[in-house]
Formats: C-alpha cells, structure tokens, sequence
C-alpha cells in the first residue's frame, strides 16, 4: 500500500479557499514546513493559522526544522540558486529528512492524512517541493500536489 503525502502553497489564497481545498483532500493534520511561521497574508500567521485550522478540525504542525534556513536564503543570489542551496542542505544534513520521516508516520499510524505546506503556490517553486520528492523516493509513497495551478494534478502515481 502506498502511502500519500499532500503539499499545498498558499500564494494567491485566501485562509477560507486554503481551508476548503484541505478538507475537499481529506487531509487531517497540516504540517507548516517554513522555518518562521509569519506571513504578511491574513490567517497564514501560527496563532491565526492554528485557530483557522481547528475550527475547520485540522491538526497544525510547526516543522520548523524542515524550513529553508535564513542562512541560505541570504547568501542566494536568485530563487533558483535558493533551491538549489537547500537540496544540498537536505542531502548533507540527512537528520532533517528523518526527523520529517518520522513525523509523517506518527500521523499515517494514527490514520491521518498529511499535507505540508509553505507560501509558495507552485511546488517546483518551493523547498517543500524539494523535502516531498526525497521523502517520496524513500520507498512506497505518493506526493499529491493541491491546486499548484489553479487544477489539482498528481505528480507521482
């Protein structure tokens, strides 16, 4: 049995359409995958995001340490080069991709359904996109991007 991980960016979104494309998935728990839970955008804020979530009966997860360090982000000279930086950061620090292996299978032993999520809309564009691809090449397992465009789309199969 494969085992499913969703990502969804909440760029251009409102927390009431965000919130609406997670329950339409059935997701359960939503795991925020920057490294400073703050946005400039209403309702993505932790203490706002928390409570949105938990009125519509979703489970927030801060997974700080799967967040693309400041460090590297300053030190880019392009978005590209950004990317790049934290795939090399994630195959040298090969904790971080345990420590979020094992935080999605405490969730998917409990029988729930785990999005991660940063700002981001489409995955190819963020590092969450970066930490799903490892995750997934790790064995049995499926990444399902939300609505990257506009239209849901299954990257894996």
């Amino acid at each position: 049995m494969r085992t499913t991980l969703f990502t969804l960016g909440y760029e251009k979104r409102t927390i009431e359409e965000f919130i609406r494309l997670l329950k339409a998935a059935g997701v359960d728990v939503l795991m925020d995958v920057r490294e400073t839970a703050w946005s400039h955008k209403p309702g993505f804020s932790k203490t706002s995001f928390t409570e949105h979530l938990a009125a519509a009966g979703i489970e927030y997860v801060h997974a700080r340490f799967a967040g693309n360090p400041k460090t590297l982000r300053t030190r880019a000279s392009s978005h590209r080069q950004c990317l790049a930086l934290y795939d090399a950061y994630i195959d040298a620090e090969h904790a971080i991709l345990e420590q979020f292996e094992d935080l999605v299978n405490i969730f998917h032993t409990l029988g729930k359904r785990v999005c991660i999520t940063c700002f981001e809309r489409h995955p190819d564009d963020c590092h969450r996109g970066i930490i799903a691809r490892k995750w997934e090449k790790r064995g049995r397992r499926s990444v399902y991007h939300l609505d990257p465009e506009g239209c849901s789309r299954l990257v894996t199969a």
